[in-house]
């Protein structure tokens, strides 16, 4: 049975998440971020709701929605973008792998929204990238990261990279932690299934910028994978 819900749920879903995309594309067009941000983010939650999935938030209450902050997640499914976006309540943009930006739709649409490409082979490339997103936390849009790069294929956390930890110094705002659970079962990297279910949306305390100035990278990187790991429940 699994396999002929799942099929339908791509085939009735796939067009939908299409059209989401592209209405969300044309609005960053035409209006302004503060304009389209609200209805965007309704747009990316819908998407995930019409794949069966039920999402619950715990430790909203920490995040001021006026601030600016660099959010750092555990990467797990194909669905971590529609639910970072659709329930990080501040203007937010990600720092994404670059090859995701010549995917059809989903490069227009990243494109089209403000996130910013990241070269995993070029380091210049990655520094020039490094410096855009600096500047858009300075005029106060939040960055996303998964600092591990690329999907889990066990469900558990892999190891960071140092280059978010790098950059995290740089911004000189708060880090936010949260830790995504629910979705390695909804839709892993390994199988096309998608299973209806649960899914959690955790924000950890705010890292303080003078607790990250006074942190050395690696210290950075194992703290940062300790506050995520004790958000997250592993399948």
């Amino acid at each position: 049975m699994i396999y002929v819900t799942s099929a339908l749920r791509w085939l009735i879903g796939l067009p939908l998440a299409a059209l989401a995309l592209l209405s969300i594309t044309l609005m960053a067009m035409v209006l302004p971020m503060k304009i389209y941000n609200r209805p965007g983010r309704a747009l990316l939650r819908g998407l995930v709701r019409l794949f069966g999935g039920r999402v619950r938030v715990e430790g909203l209450e920490q995040v001021d929605p006026a601030k600016g902050y660099l959010f750092m997640s555990n990467h797990v499914s194909l669905f971590d973008i529609p639910v970072l976006g659709g329930y990080i309540p501040n203007l937010a943009r990600g720092l994404q792998a670059a090859e995701q930006f010549n995917w059809p739709i989903v490069g227009w649409f990243l494109r089209a929204i403000g996130n910013i490409p990241i070269s995993r082979k070029n380091a210049r490339a990655s520094w020039a990238s490094m410096q855009r997103a600096a500047q858009i936390i300075k005029n106060g849009t939040s960055v996303i990261i998964l600092p591990e790069g690329t999907r889990t294929r066990t469900g558990g956390l892999s190891e960071f990279k140092k280059m978010p930890f790098h950059f995290a110094k740089m911004a000189d705002v708060p880090i936010v932690p949260i830790g995504l659970s629910g979705l390695y079962q909804f839709k892993n990297r390994g199988s096309w299934l998608v299973r209806p279910g649960l899914i959690k949306v955790r924000f950890g305390r705010p890292i303080p910028v003078e607790q990250i100035a006074g942190c050395k990278v690696d210290e950075l990187r194992l703290l940062v994978r300790e506050r995520i790991s004790e958000m997250i429940e592993t399948p």
